[in-house]
Formats: structure tokens, sequence, C-alpha cells
């Protein structure tokens, strides 16, 4: 590009302007192609999932209760067909296993109820990033048996009389307030000031099933005097504000479409 200059046989500022302004474009574009490349390779799933066998429970009336769950090292979440890459053996292969594998480690995802004339063999298979992984063949070693907390869990919203056997049932998403230390045992009275938001670290946990369905949340006011506002009534962890002191009682819901929880939380305000 040939430019006029001054008398002197320099670049005017104004000129030095038009030639810097498309290079300014170009490397503008590049470094947005090379960001959205870069988004889009860490997004992708590359790591294996592994399935686990958490254990098993007696039930009273002489059954088993099995379950299973997955860890998905991904940064996303992955779905696997019930197929070859995701079966349980032997047959039938497809027992209503989960097909969507949500990032991050899943206890309880499967729970399946056996007659008490179950051999034990049993196992589930997923087949992974070129991975495959397959949970024990010791499905009733006793070293599987679940302690009492886990227990809860496997059999949390599960009618073992009335389950149909032999396959992953549903059950009702999981509501809990997490401790900020970890863990579900933090209490669900909290303390709060007029006009002054707090945080409600709540969780929703859910076993995947029906299958592709959409688990949702809704926070709403039970009762209370005063007006209740939350940052985000659709969302477990929220963060909620009340106008007047008093007694407020506030709920949380979850439903994957076939089945809901709520959870109630106490509120002291000043």
């Amino acid at each position: 590009m040939n430019l006029p200059s001054d008398r002197s046989g320099a670049l005017t500022p104004l000129q030095v302007e038009l030639m810097v302004f498309p290079m300014r474009h170009a490397a503008l574009a590049l470094l947005l192609t090379l960001s959205a490349g870069g988004a889009a390779a860490y997004a992708q799933p590359t790591q294996p999932i592994y399935v686990q066998y958490d254990g098993f429970v007696r039930n009273a009336n002489g059954t088993f209760t099995l379950s299973f769950g997955y860890f998905n090292q991904n940064n996303a979440d992955v779905t696997i067909e019930p197929g070859d890459a995701n079966v349980f053996s032997p047959a039938p292969t497809d027992r209503n296993q989960p097909i969507t594998f949500v990032k991050g480690r899943h206890r309880f995802a499967c729970s399946m109820v056996v007659d008490g004339s179950f051999d034990g063999r049993l196992q589930w298979t997923v087949n992974f990033a070129g991975k495959t992984q397959t949970t024990t063949a010791r499905t009733l070693n006793p070293l599987y048996e679940l302690e009492l907390n886990s227990e809860k869990r496997a059999i949390a919203g599960l009618d073992v009389a009335a389950a149909p056997k032999n396959v992953c049932v549903n059950r009702p998403p999981v509501v809990e307030i997490v401790n900020p230390f970890g863990g579900p045992d933090a209490s669900t009275k909290i303390a709060a000031k007029v006009d002054q938001e707090v945080a409600v670290n709540a969780r929703v946990e859910d076993d995947g099933l029906p299958r592709r369905s959409k688990v949702t949340s809704t926070w709403k006011k039970v009762s209370g005097p005063g007006t209740v506002t939350f940052s985000d009534a659709s969302s477990a962890p929220t963060r909620v504000k009340f106008s007047a002191p008093g007694a407020y009682e506030i709920e949380l819901t979850a439903t994957d479409g076939e089945k809901s929880s709520t959870l109630k939380v106490s509120v002291t305000v000043s």
C-alpha cells in the first residue's frame, strides 16, 4: 500500500493508523479462531469412564438390592447407548442402565432388586475412549455389603417389594444441603439478616433415569411474613433475600419428570 507522506517523508499518524487497522483485525480473528479451537479440544471427551460396583443390601423380604455407579473423568457429560459399549452380562444386556454419564463421580446410579436365589453373576461393562471398564465379578462377596449410610442411599425412594426385578429402577432425585467442607450433613436451619443475601448450598443428585430425561429444580417460599427473593429459583445452589424479620420456610423441589423430591429449609431472619 502506497501512502503519501508529509514533506519530510515520514508517515502521518492517520496514515499509520490506516496501515495498522487491518493488521489488528487479522490478529484478533486469528486469536478468536485459536481460542475456539482450544475450547473445543478441551471440551472433547477423550477420557475413560469407570463403572463401579457400590455393593449390595440384604432386603427384609429376602431379596437383594445391588448398587452400581460410575466415574466420568471427562469435563463434559457423555451419552452411551445400550449395546456393545454399555452392557450388562449375563443377558439381558439392556437392564435399563443409565445412558447419560454426567461428569464426575456418581455412586448409586443404578439400584437393582434381584431375587434371594441370585447367584452373584452380574457385571456392567462400559467402553469409551478406547478403554473398556467392567465391574467386579464378586457381587455378593461379604466385603461388598453396604454399611448403613450407603445402604440408605442405595435404597432411597425404592419400593423393594413392588420394584421390577433385574433392572435399574428409577428413583426420585436426591435433594440435600451440602456442608461447605463436604458431605450432605449440613443443617437445614439457617440464619439471615433483612435485605441481605444468604447462600443456600443445596445439591441435586439423580440416577439418570428415565433415560433422556432432564432434572429440573425449583425453589419457592412456603411460609413467612415477608417477601422472599431467590437469585436463581431454578438452581439448587442459590442465594436468597428476605424483606422482613421473622421465621420462614423455603422449599426446593427436584423432579426427573417421573418422580420428585422436596427439601424444606427453615430460616430465622433478624
